[in-house]
């Protein structure tokens, strides 16, 4: 199968070679395609060099309401040029769990308004001779791409992008214009309802093709400007272009959990909704239009203007309408939408590969990844032990329950649940913290990152060792022998504290909560110290024929595996709610 797409592969571009030689005029145009999306690549670079924290920061801090939603989305598209890293970024934060489905709703809305910003530059870029700023810039962008400061990279790719977007608007105009000469496209005009369904579904499936509407835009506005296509079918093709720019944003979401799935759908919705509207009512748009061109002193014959205006004024319509629904919507997908049923399988909630180039973003996922793994860990170790979460979280005295509590009848299946809730995020957390360590180059991020993969291999091992105490505690703690069960539950109810002591942390304020890790880390040392103690304990337990000489033995070899496990874990929970990340977390 492999073998077949490459075959085909290789005569699409055999074919496409043969077309763009036979006909260099329309080569012209898709060359100036190709280096217009060059171009938009080149500024996505460039601006994950500068993002460093402060895209997240903005992003996490700045759309708290729906308003700062959209207002960020429309900012950031405007500054990048590109509603679809807009996008995806939302997506991927999304995902990792940085905002909210609203806010993410918010600033998907705004993207798409901030895009109708590129239809206004295109038309002044196609009218003055371009050419001339765009090399400069490319020289420029190059020569600071060579440096090997990142921000230096940055810009220069910045200047590339700027650059490649000014040269491919160019090509694209003169491609058009020499086009014209040879064919004439306005043959192939539509009117009425049949042509703007015509090029609604043209713009859409350029867009989808090309996974840019800049680029289709660009094209748009040319041939528009050229006389290759009428005005209302330059219109109806921009419309389509928010209708193929959804594809995008779409293929983003299939590689994120659910939360990323219902942001692509409501930019989905947001899309088709004003798409149907627009088709409906297009004869009064196209009048309302006009309408507002003459108030703002366009020319009535130029058309490039009036559907940069026609691009602003649908998008504009769309978030003033459709944004008093975001909660509608969001109630919508959170109740149609759901993660598969699969109880016993996890999977990673916040470890998107969209986020691994933002370095501070990706140690946030990471403290929350690392968190849902010790939560995974945590009930493991609880049921091993005999307690349920409510013992763990509550109030009462872990001797009462000892005392008053039956052990929950049935085994836990630790290699299934070891499989299936630890080694999924384990495995997880090491992959996406080593990707993640290539974009870093501060230390203390890198250290960081780091820790994250010693945390999770703590907690990996602390589960591991569960299955060699799983036996015997749960017989040796309802021993009818008394010092026996004692011994028993004085492991469970040190392991029990522990886990306690982890839940109140989870809850604290960030000053309280630092004082409290500090405490626990303390106190590492103290599990080998009991192990001590059992030692002679137990020495003491066999010489006075209180227990046998095979129970002596068990307890000794359990007590040195509990001591592991409690290091295991207060080792995790020192990197995992450390001063640097430790909040309120459910």
């Amino acid at each position: 199968m492999q073998n077949i797409r490459r075959y085909v592969l290789m005569a699409l571009v055999v074919l496409l070679l043969y077309v763009l030689v036979v006909f260099p005029e329309f080569a012209k145009i898709l060359a100036g395609v190709a280096i217009l999306l060059i171009g938009m690549m080149n500024l996505s670079n460039g601006f994950k060099a500068f993002s460093g924290g402060i895209l997240e920061n903005i992003l996490t801090k700045s759309t708290d309401t729906r308003f700062k939603s959209i207002v960020f989305g429309v900012v950031t598209t405007i500054l990048m040029q590109s509603s679809t890293l807009v996008s995806v970024i939302s997506i991927s934060f999304l995902s990792a769990g940085l905002i909210t489905l609203a806010q993410g709703i918010g600033i998907i809305f705004g993207a798409n308004l901030g895009n109708s910003a590129g239809s206004w530059l295109i038309v002044g870029l196609t009218s003055i001779n371009i050419s001339m700023l765009a090399i400069p810039l490319i020289v420029c962008g190059v020569l600071l791409g060579f440096q090997k400061d990142s921000i230096l990279k940055g810009a220069g790719a910045i200047f590339m992008g700027i650059g490649f977007f000014f040269l491919g608007v160019d090509y694209i105009k003169v491609g058009f214009e020499s086009y014209k000469e040879i064919v004439d496209l306005s043959h192939f005009n539509f009117e009425g309802f049949r042509g703007v369904l015509i090029f609604v579904g043209l713009g859409a499936l350029t867009t989808g093709i090309v996974q840019s509407s800049h680029a289709t835009l660009a094209i748009i506005i040319s041939a528009l400007i050229s006389g290759q296509i009428g005005f209302e079918n330059a219109l109806a093709a921009t419309l389509g272009t928010s209708v193929g720019g959804v594809v995008t944003a779409v293929v983003a979401s299939l590689s994120t959990n659910i939360e990323g799935k219902k942001l692509a759908i409501a930019n989905c919705i947001f899309n088709f909704t004003i798409a149907i509207i627009v088709i409906v009512a297009f004869p009064f748009f196209v009048k309302l239009v006009n309408v507002i061109a003459n108030f703002l002193g366009i020319e009535a014959a130029n058309y490039a203007l009036k559907t940069a205006l026609f691009h602003t004024l649908f998008n504009l319509v769309a978030v003033l309408l459709i944004s008093l629904f975001i909660r509608q919507i969001v109630f919508v997908l959170d109740k149609m939408i759901k993660a598969p049923k699969d109880r016993d399988m996890d999977a990673p909630l916040y470890l998107d590969s969209n986020i691994i180039e933002y370095p501070d973003t990706a140690i946030d996922a990471l403290q929350k990844e690392s968190v849902h793994l010790y939560n995974n860990a945590y009930a493991l170790v609880a049921h091993t032990i005999g307690f349920n979460r409510s013992d763990i979280r509550g109030k009462e005295s872990f001797d009462f329950i000892v005392k008053n509590k039956k052990w929950f009848s049935g085994d836990v299946d630790l290699d299934y649940l070891y499989k299936r809730k630890i080694k999924v995020l384990f495995d997880g957390i090491m992959e996406f913290a080593t990707k993640a360590q290539r974009y870093v180059e501060d230390e203390n991020k890198n250290h960081r990152i780091y820790s994250f993969k010693i945390a999770a291999r703590n907690l990996t091992e602390a589960t591991k060792n569960l299955k060699l105490i799983q036996a015997n505690m749960k017989v040796y703690s309802n021993s009818k022998n008394p010092y026996l069960a004692d011994k028993y539950n004085a492991m469970r109810k040190d392991l029990g504290m522990l886990l306690r002591s982890v839940e109140e942390l989870k809850t604290m304020k960030d000053e309280n909560a630092h004082l409290i890790l500090k405490q626990l880390l303390a106190a590492k040392e103290m599990p080998k110290e009991f192990d001590y103690q059992n030692m002679r304990d137990v020495e003491k337990l066999i010489s006075e024929e209180k227990i046998s000489v095979a129970n002596g033995t068990s307890i000794l070899n359990d007590s040195a595996f509990v001591a592991e496990i409690a290091i295991h874990l207060i080792e995790a929970i020192g990197i995992v709610f450390s001063k640097e990340n430790v909040s309120k977390l459910d």
